[in-house]
């Protein structure tokens, strides 16, 4: 098959995924100038009847609900937020969080010990661990409920729905959709620089040269920090100076052949670039170390380093301000390599992850889709925007502007909310007018435009991962995560902790590998794989 050459502004069309502008924005992104004050929004519908699973005033529905958290996971059970959705939505939730870097490991062990909640949160048919459980009968088959409950069906993109389906066209799981291009800006003090007389830098080579000046300066200040993921992919977007996409890829010795990150010279020099900025004090000597994945962010919002490899604009300046009077925040553009390649940002495949609703819970499962569907239609404004006064306030044009999580009451914040989400539709995700009342909700409206103009130029020389990830190798789901623990998980694990480890050494490491299956599992899904051509998640 031939290869396509890249398209650098696919992303950027009105195609099949009219998708989000997510970047770690704030929970509840979206405003509208429709200011809905009437009976929906108190939780009844046009007949006077109590809105949500049943459209009349029956026993709620009650369910247990495991799902991650990327916020703090500090979540109290019997808010106020949480008795107004279990009111409006007539349910009762038994919500089960875990952080999200815990997440797959720990949701593993309780699914395969067969000990799972009605609803459940995991990868879907794209991960061998919850396609072989999906195979197995453990979830429900939802076909005949997205037929009759429509509004869930048109939350997700037909193309989605479609590669969320078996082959016989079942489909068990809803998938949590994502914008594909989620920029991870390298944000960094444009105080500090300005001091310093650092101009800001252009190239990899410039960025090393600033943050060698930064630690020489005395300031006892981390050079480089992380945003609140693991290090390799908070840095997804400075690889991409490396020439890397952080994911399959089209081999140079056959181009109609995909790869693994871990064979290409590209992705090793951007890994083990950042270890040598960890041995020369440059970047953040947790990073690797830490388990809190949002140690990186709380050291940047405490004035406490210059460089963050991603973080959300948004969240990051205001807290800054209030540490560190005069601090600015500015966003590098993207960097050019050491060997002249040109960054951009790593496209993801547009599923974050999403839920099943286990079999056992079959008996009750219209209510629960009854209840989605509701959130999606008059629990809009709930679900969206939540209570006004308390998450969002209502300008003089009728507008929704978010409240700022840190001014908002304890019940209120994020960490009280995030866990009893579920879906959001795509329809609200391209929504710049949305964001900029984000920005007008933090107090700093004047950077919106700046944010939106860094996000283009992110976008406008995309990186993707070649790999289909509905694509499966039997061997992988085989033999794949055991031979990966015997010869590569504590190599690449220690890359950041390792400090004598070196290119030549991960290289034999994952030879080894390679001869105890891994190149079968390339090789089968080479094979399984007809379309090796760049992906394109939006025409």
């Amino acid at each position: 098959m031939e290869q396509q050459k890249p398209k650098k502004k696919q992303l950027l069309k009105a195609g099949l995924l009219s998708l989000v502008v997510v970047l770690l924005l704030s929970l509840f992104t979206g405003c509208t100038s429709n200011n809905n004050s009437g009976s929906t929004a108190e939780g009844s519908n046009k007949d006077g009847e109590t809105a949500g699973t049943s459209g009349t005033k029956s026993e709620p529905l009650k369910f247990s609900y495991s799902r991650p958290t990327w916020g703090p996971a500090t979540y109290t059970k019997g808010g106020a937020y949480e008795k107004e959705l279990f009111k409006q939505g007539n349910v009762n939730i038994d919500v089960r969080i875990i952080p999200v870097v815990d997440y797959d490991a720990t949701i593993k062990t309780t699914a395969a010990g067969g000990n799972m909640p009605d609803v459940i949160w995991g990868w879907g048919p794209v991960d061998p661990f919850w396609k072989d459980l999906q195979d197995q009968g453990a979830f429900l088959k939802i076909n005949d409920y997205l037929d009759q409950y429509p509004a869930i069906k048109d939350a997700v993109p037909a193309g989605i729905w479609d590669k969320m389906a078996d082959d016989k066209g079942d489909i068990y799981f809803i998938p949590n959709l994502i914008y594909p291009v989620v920029p991870f800006f390298i944000n960094y003090r444009a105080d500090i620089f300005e001091e310093l007389g650092i101009p800001e830098p252009t190239s990899i080579a410039e960025l090393q040269a600033a943050l060698e000046k930064i630690k020489a300066s005395g300031k006892d200040i981390v050079p480089m920090t992380m945003g609140n993921t693991v290090p390799f992919w908070a840095g997804k977007d400075l690889a991409t100076s490396f020439g890397s996409g952080s994911g399959w890829a089209p081999s140079k010795d056959d181009p109609n052949k995909i790869i693994p990150p871990e064979m290409q010279e590209e992705h090793l020099n951007y890994k083990f670039w950042l270890q040598d900025m960890k041995k020369k004090g440059l970047f953040d000597e947790e990073a690797g170390v830490n388990p809190d994945a949002s140690f990186g962010e709380t050291k940047f919002k405490a004035g406490r380093a210059a460089v963050i490899l991603g973080g959300n604009l948004q969240s990051l300046y205001p807290e800054l301000i209030k540490t560190t009077p005069g601090a600015d925040i500015k966003i590098m553009s993207p960097l050019t390599g050491l060997n002249g390649e040109k960054g951009g940002t790593r496209v993801v495949f547009p599923q974050d992850r999403g839920f099943y609703v286990n079999v056992k819970f079959k008996d009750k499962a219209d209510q629960f889709f009854k209840f989605l569907n509701w959130s999606l239609t008059d629990g809009t404004d709930l679900r969206r925007y939540g209570i006004e006064g308390k998450t969002y306030t209502v300008n003089p044009e009728g507008k929704k502007v978010p409240i700022p999580d840190e001014s908002r009451e304890a019940d209120y914040k994020g960490s009280q909310i995030e866990p009893l989400k579920f879906i959001d539709p795509m329809s609200e995700k391209l929504d710049w007018e949305a964001q900029e009342l984000n920005f007008t909700g933090a107090g700093i409206q004047g950077k919106f435009q700046y944010y939106k103009e860094m996000f283009e130029k992110y976008a406008a020389n995309p990186y993707n991962d070649y790999k289909d990830p509905t694509v499966s190798s039997p061997t992988q789901a085989e033999i794949g995560p055991q031979i990966w623990e015997d010869y590569m998980a504590k190599v690449d694990g220690s890359i950041l902790t390792d400090m004598k480890l070196t290119k030549e050494a991960y290289k034999a490491a994952y030879q080894k590998y390679l001869d105890a299956g891994g190149q079968k599992i390339i090789d089968e899904i080479n094979e399984l794989q007809k379309n090796k051509s760049e992906p394109n998640y939006v025409d």
